[in-house]
């Protein structure tokens, strides 16, 4: 699945800094950073289609059916229109991973 551009690099971003990973040059740290930043983009999107009314979640399901044909960007504008807590949706994935994560180490 293609994740949108705008939403991808903020999640990035914001893991890059909460996780404290200083260079982004090192090919191990930016392959972790991507698979973590896929996580958080899957659950962002689910926890955002349970958010979304119906007629909004078939709309949303044709997005997703049609990916390969749309501009990604227009699912995190869909979304951000959509959800008035679209941000918060993704600053809670992302702390959600902080602590599985930190569950895991313990």
């Amino acid at each position: 699945m293609e994740e949108t551009q705008g939403t991808t690099n903020n999640i990035q971003e914001t893991i890059a800094k909460e996780f404290g990973f200083e260079d982004l040059n090192d090919e191990k740290q930016r392959e972790l950073i991507e698979h973590m930043t896929e996580s958080v983009i899957k659950r962002v999107l689910v926890d955002a289609y349970a958010k979304l009314s119906d007629s909004d979640r078939e709309e949303f399901e044709e997005m997703m059916e049609n990916i390969e044909e749309i501009d990604p960007n227009s699912i995190d504008e869909f979304l951000n229109e959509k959800l008035t807590d679209y941000d918060a949706i993704i600053a809670e994935a992302i702390e959600d991973l902080k602590k599985h994560l930190a569950e895991q180490e313990a």
